[in-house]
């Protein structure tokens, strides 16, 4: 089920980039199990599935700002320093958007709630859900491909 005040929230933060044009950044997480599947969200404020992550806070470090989004999000703790997957830029939505993908294949997992996260779940790269973000699905093809785009658009 959406969430109203989130899926408002999400408009005006939208409106707002279209005035300010801000620079982000932001973190994302290839969160890989022992099957090779990828843990995708469904947020509870827009449509399809997504990497988990977020945005890196004022004086966080980028792979401090991921242990919390994933702590937070999905209740994902890695047990061992993530990988850098790459570095992206969007200039979509009137903004200067960076995004650091990296790969996390050991973790262990707590139950938690999250208002954002309406589900989760892994998926097998090659049989991902039809609405997955196009961003999400190329990262997860690079992944699965064993390359990367390193430096590139998102």
């Amino acid at each position: 089920m959406k969430n109203p005040p989130l899926i408002a929230a999400d408009q005006l933060r939208h409106a707002w980039w279209f005035v300010a044009r801000p620079t982000s950044v932001g973190v994302l997480a290839l969160v890989v199990d022992d099957e090779a599947r990828v843990l995708l969200v469904k947020l509870s404020y827009r449509r399809g599935w997504y990497l988990p992550g977020g945005g890196v806070r004022r004086k966080e470090a980028v792979e401090e700002a991921l242990r919390r989004e994933l702590r937070e999000e999905v209740g994902v703790e890695p047990t061992a320093p993530p990988r850098l997957h790459g570095v992206y830029s969007n200039f979509a939505e009137r903004k200067s958007d960076h995004i650091v993908v990296f790969v996390v294949e050991r973790w262990r997992r707590s139950p938690v709630r999250s208002l954002e996260i309406e589900d989760s779940r892994f998926f097998a790269p090659d049989e991902l859900p039809e609405d997955v973000s196009l961003p999400a699905g190329r990262r997860i093809a690079e992944y699965a491909a064993g390359t990367t785009g390193a430096y590139g658009p998102w």
